[in-house]
C-alpha cells in the first residue's frame, strides 16, 4: 500500500453473511479513513479491528471501472478481486496457517459524487473448496466537512 495522503473521510460499513438464506453474521463499523482519487482508480483506505486485543488491520479498496480489489494487511491477510460474474481464487493468511479461498462476485457497484460515495459488494465465498456463505457489504463514505 503506497503512502499517498488522501482526503479524510467518514466511513460506515455494514456487512452480513448468509448461509442457506439464513442471516448468520452481521457487522457494523463506523470509522475514519482516506480517499485518493486518481484518473483511472479510486482508493479507499481505513483500519478495521477484528479483535480489540489485536492491532487493527489495514484495509485498502481499489476501484478501477468494474473491478474492485480489496487488500487486508495485518495478522489476517487476504487479497480479493471482485468483478461481477467472475470467480477469484486466493489464500487467506491466518496465524494458524493459510486457507484456500474462492469468491464468485454477483454484484459490484460503486457510485460517488463530490460529497461522498457508496460501494456495494455481494459474493459467494468458498473456503478450502467448501461453500461457506454469501456475503454482502455496503460501504458508505462522506468527505469530512473540515477537509
Amino acid at each position: 500500500m503506497a503512502a499517498h495522503k488522501g482526503i479524510p473521510i467518514l466511513i460506515s460499513l455494514d456487512a452480513q453473511s448468509n448461509t442457506e438464506n439464513q442471516p448468520e453474521d452481521t457487522m457494523r463499523l463506523i470509522t475514519t479513513g482516506e480517499l485518493i482519487e486518481k484518473p483511472d482508480e479510486t482508493l479507499i483506505r481505513y483500519e478495521e479491528s477484528l479483535d480489540e486485543n489485536e492491532p487493527p488491520q489495514k484495509i485498502e479498496i481499489a476501484i478501477r471501472g468494474p473491478v474492485v480489489t480489496m487488500s487486508r494487511q495485518g495478522k489476517f491477510e487476504a487479497n480479493m478481486v471482485f468483478q461481477k460474474g467472475s470467480r477469484y481464487e486466493s489464500q487467506y493468511h491466518t496465524p494458524l496457517g493459510d486457507l484456500d479461498m474462492a469468491l464468485y462476485c454477483t454484484r459490484a457497484a460503486y457510485t460517488a459524487d463530490h460529497e461522498g460515495g457508496e460501494l456495494v459488494l455481494q459474493y459467494q465465498l468458498d473456503v478450502s473448496g467448501q461453500y461457506a456463505a454469501v456475503h454482502e457489504m455496503h460501504l458508505h463514505y462522506m468527505r469530512k466537512k473540515d477537509a
